[in-house]
């Protein structure tokens, strides 16, 4: 999948150019929606000006590359272009096979599951990590954002989301940070699935 020290040399390099820009240049979702069964389905819409079109080919084509089952459709916002990549994991912790899942030695440990016969527990420990040379992007912030969002079937037992809809089942993190300043960003989330079949 993409990755943010890719995404910060790319915006670096054309931060003169994006001075002739009014409106939005990129912006980036990544959207997660957890089952019922523990299968999950991953959504990624990757969209941007002219100048910043490498990025998202670039994005694209590793997350193809990763997965050639994923779907792709082209995608436009505004003044900007781009695909939505669509993926399917038979199970949650296969997610730790994409690189924005993965656990880093040291920093986070991904995604983690504690199984029993009613129930599994899910913890996610994520970092979209940053640069210790900033993002380099401060003048542009209003015009790149970038979100995390998953979508639960239970309410989760912990989280450090910015924002909550759906009666708390629906949480998203503000990523947008972290390709402006180049300060790393932590996604920590916990919920419990319980296993009806066995309960019933």
């Amino acid at each position: 999948m993409f990755t943010t020290q890719y995404m910060r040399t790319m915006l670096a390099a054309v931060m003169l150019s994006l001075l002739v820009l009014t409106s939005g240049c990129f912006s980036g979702d990544v959207n997660v929606t957890v089952n019922n069964d523990g299968s999950a389905d991953l959504k990624t819409t990757l969209v941007s000006a002219p100048m910043l079109a490498q990025i998202v080919e670039q994005s694209k084509a590793s997350m193809v590359a990763k997965n050639p089952d994923a779907q792709v459709a082209p995608v436009t916002k505004e003044n900007m272009s781009g695909y939505e990549i669509t993926e399917h994991y038979a199970t949650i912790e296969k997610l730790s096979e994409n690189d924005f899942f993965k656990a880093n030695e040291g920093k986070n440990t991904g995604i983690t599951v504690n199984k029993n016969l009613f129930y599994s527990d899910y913890n996610f420990d994520l970092l979209f990590e940053g640069s210790q040379n900033g993002g380099g992007a401060g003048a542009f912030a209003s015009n790149i954002t970038f979100t995390y969002q998953m979508n639960l079937p239970v309410v989760p037992t912990s989280s450090n989301a910015d924002r909550t809809e759906n009666d708390g089942k629906t949480l998203t993190w503000n990523l947008g940070k972290t390709l402006v300043t180049g300060e790393s960003s932590k996604i920590e989330i916990a919920f419990r699935i319980w296993n009806k079949a066995a309960i019933i």
